[in-house]
């Protein structure tokens, strides 16, 4: 990792990142999208997306029909279609962040677009709070104001406003796009709206998430947006210019409001849970699921509002629940159980790496809720036994002050978990050694799975409907 001077002299080195435009063109049947970048005195860069013109691997004729002829290529012209580009520059607003992060200049200037001042206080909430991580473990200690200053020229070169007046957007939407990555947490999502209309959707599918989208029967349609990442900002990173953590949760939250926009979908299904809003350093702003926060999914509406007047409505499903509850609901989807992978080392492979803080999370989160012999099955090991992931289980459970740099629940539910499975007999290498700890920190009976299972939070934005189905659905499990 480079050092605090590191960053000093990149930042007086290179003192600006441009935004300067995207290009659009459609061709074997998607919408090609290309983003120009540039730190001047460093290089130019290329972000490039695809996204399809109708649902893929849809499951009836009724479905792609429906799908087709909400889509965009309807006698479209995307070009002028001022939404669509509307929401197609607030993407590359977002996948800036990846390259603005390589010398974090103190000057962000978009020259292809005009921004609110209420729209550049946006963003830097963003940038700032989405790199917190990132300059966390890079040793840079600056507020939000010294971070970054965006201009916006005022060029309105694209057939786009944003003036302060919202777009109108006449079109009818119907259905659900859920996002799905290939860990447990979309699953519930997946299987609680079992008897809606869904289509799922991804980004750069991989073999884990395609496994799972294969599990769920249920679905109408399979959605892959593809992203493709400069060479030359890899470059840059082996070479020891900035590099870390940013908030991908975001990018897909535009992506998937955009691949909605396209196939006429009314609901973006999230599968953030109310323990991603739980700091990963202690007592600081520093979270590692930041863009997968409550406090982001309120601003990431209320930006989206301020566009346009699309029926189109972001938000979590599993928002009120903790990764309790849903780990209690994931235990009863047993044909998922040997596809689904949540550690972000071995998805790619579509193995457990078994080897890390994600991994241990998951292990300890399910087993008040599986058999030893099924936790097994799953994992192909133990993992409470192994000596390397000591520390892991420190910062899980609490007794080190920060916890991973991983999307994990909260201490208190790792705690829970792991004094449940010491009152029900369960033995293990670091049970046994932080024994004392766990008998004996976090008695109080809210600490207790049954009254975590009955929790709810109400700091959410789901539909009634869809609010009710998910108590409905939790109030079933007992222990």
């Amino acid at each position: 990792m480079a050092d605090n001077k590191s960053f000093d002299k990149l930042r007086e080195e290179y003192s600006e990142f441009i935004y300067k435009g995207y290009s659009i063109d459609e061709h074997d049947g998607a919408y090609h999208v290309v983003y120009e970048f540039e730190i001047p005195g460093l290089s130019s860069f290329n972000a490039k997306w695809a996204f399809p013109k109708a649902a893929l691997g849809t499951d009836s004729e009724s479905a792609m029909d429906g799908a087709a002829e909400s889509a965009l290529d309807r006698e479209t012209d995307i070009k002028n279609d001022r939404i669509f580009n509307e929401l197609l520059f607030n993407l590359g607003m977002v996948e800036c962040i990846s390259y603005y992060k390589i010398a974090c200049p103190k000057v962000f200037r978009v020259k292809c677009h005009t921004l609110s001042d209420k729209q550049r206080v946006w963003w830097t909430k963003l940038i700032y709070n989405g790199l917190g991580e990132f300059m966390y473990r890079n040793g840079i200690e600056v507020s939000e104001e010294e971070l970054v200053n965006i201009i916006s020229d005022g060029q309105e070169s694209l057939p786009q406003s944003n003036s302060g007046h919202r777009l109108h957007d006449d079109r009818n939407y119907k259905g659900f796009l859920v996002p799905v990555g290939g860990g447990k947490d979309s699953v519930v999502s997946l299987e609680l709206l079992k008897d809606k209309d869904i289509v799922t959707y991804s980004v750069n599918g991989n073999d884990t998430t395609k496994a799972v989208i294969d599990v769920c029967t249920h679905k109408n349609g399979d959605y892959t947006a593809k992203r493709i990442l400069d060479k030359r900002m890899l470059e840059l990173n082996a070479k020891g210019y900035l590099n870390g953590h940013t908030p991908f949760s975001a990018i897909v939250a535009f992506s998937s409001v955009i691949s909605a926009y396209i196939l006429g979908r009314k609901y973006v299904v999230l599968s953030n849970e109310n323990s991603a809003n739980e700091s990963t350093v202690k007592d600081s702003f520093v979270n590692h699921q930041y863009s997968k926060s409550y406090e982001f999914e309120k601003d990431f509406n209320e930006y989206i509002e301020d566009i346009t007047d699309s029926d189109i409505h972001y938000f979590s499903l599993l928002r009120p629940l903790t990764e309790m509850q849903i780990a209690a609901l994931f235990a009863g989807y047993k044909d998922y159980h040997k596809v689904f992978r949540s550690c972000n080392a071995g998805s790619k492979k579509g193995i457990w790496c078994c080897d890390c803080p994600k991994c241990l999370f998951v292990y300890i989160i399910l087993s008040p809720f599986l058999t030893e012999d099924e936790l097994m099955g799953i994992f192909g090991e133990k993992l409470l036994d192994k000596e390397s992931l000591d520390r892991d289980f420190r910062e899980l459970v609490g007794i080190d002050e920060n916890k991973p740099f991983e999307c994990v629940g909260t201490r208190r539910e790792a705690m829970a978990a792991m004094r449940y499975y010491r009152a029900h007999g369960g033995k293990s290498l670091l049970t046994d050694r932080y024994g004392e700890y766990l008998d004996n920190t976090g008695t109080d009976s809210a600490d207790d799975i049954k009254a975590m299972l009955m929790e709810w939070n109400d700091e959410h934005e789901l539909p009634a409907t869809l609010a009710k189905l998910v108590r409905l659905a939790i109030m079933s499990q007992t222990m």
